[in-house]
């Protein structure tokens, strides 16, 4: 009796194990298993009402429609993500009733994934389930209508200037020797310290004199400030106003990029900010002009014109030592 009972609750467990797998599936319900792919594309299209988008992968990076701006990699490839991991749940219709479900090409939202000439997927998407989390979508020119989990049409509706990659430049704050700020008709210009200070007369550098070791081993702690002023050098710093204004730099990334305003075209410099590290220099300007109420800028790091928000070049926009200093 005891043997019988232990082979019917393995004989039970091993039935519920089979019925989960073909559920994970989608066996027995009427859901396709889907295949997926290991390689990632190199292509992936997205049309609907009101959008155009094309993004093509060279060189390990992406680019977007036919103007090839830069793209965000991090966005662009959530959206293959989302078709591969598609999640059927239920198989609604085996009829072509696609006005019902928004999967005409007037309301839906189709999205190619390719991967050079080979088709991934293709994918329509309609509207909304009973959550906002389920969507209605149709695969590969095929007739049946699914319910599938996870992916909405407002995921696919993104502006190219969503889309576009924000970042000008990236240099950590650790790898920066010097910065020089012009504003307002003054110029400071920071080096860290026990790096190359040259003096306020003179052109030419001076290293700073090194930490006496202690009992001919290690320096002691040095809890000086990091940073000096040319010209200011009697004047204490605060190494956090220093960093606040360097972390603008890792990334500085812009807030839009403005059409149809060129490089060129742009006059009165509000101010100039120059960085220089062991292996780079690099230039921002910004510029007395706004668009959108925002400051207009450039670099040379960015071929586009672009803005900044109040919250990073307010930072920049430095009249005087006080904000930045100790005050004793």
């Amino acid at each position: 009796m005891k043997n019988s009972r232990t082979i019917i609750t393995i004989s039970v467990i091993v039935l519920l194990s089979i019925a989960v797998i073909l559920k994970n599936r989608g066996c027995g319900t009427g859901v396709p298993g889907l295949k997926t792919w290991s390689k990632p594309a190199d292509e992936i299209e997205i049309n609907g009402r009101d959008i155009a988008l094309k993004f093509i992968k060279k060189d390990n990076r992406w680019y977007i429609n036919e103007q090839e701006y830069p793209g965000d990699r991090d966005l662009i490839e959530n959206f293959e993500q989302k078709v591969r991991d598609l999640k059927l749940l239920d198989l609604v219709s085996e009829k072509d009733f696609y006005d019902k479900y928004d999967l005409t090409d007037e309301n839906g939202v189709t999205v190619v994934v390719k991967d050079g000439e080979k088709l991934l997927r293709k994918l329509v998407i309609g509207k909304s389930g009973s959550t906002n989390n389920h969507s209605f979508v149709r695969i590969d020119d095929k007739k049946e209508i699914y319910l599938a989990s996870g992916i909405t049409k407002s995921d696919f509706t993104r502006s190219v200037s969503d889309l576009r990659d924000k970042r000008i430049f990236d240099i950590k704050s650790s790898d920066i020797k010097s910065f020089g700020i012009s504003y307002g008709g003054k110029n400071f210009v920071f080096h860290r310290r026990g790096g190359i200070l040259p003096p306020a007369d003179s052109g030419k550098g001076d290293t700073l004199p090194p930490d006496n070791p202690v009992n001919g081993n290690n320096p002691p702690p040095d809890d000086s400030p990091k940073w000096i002023c040319k010209g200011y050098e009697n004047i204490t710093l605060k190494d956090s106003s220093i960093d606040s204004i360097l972390n603008i730099f890792s990334p500085l990334k812009a807030a839009e990029f403005p059409e149809k305003i060129l490089k060129e075209n742009l006059r009165d410099k509000l101010c100039v900010v120059n960085i220089e590290s062991d292996d780079r220099k690099i230039e921002l300007l910004i510029y007395d002009k706004k668009d959108q109420g925002m400051n207009l800028a450039t670099s040379p790091e960015s071929k586009y014109v672009f803005t900044l928000g109040d919250w990073q070049i307010n930072k920049l926009f430095i009249k005087d030592l006080n904000g930045l200093s100790i005050k004793k």
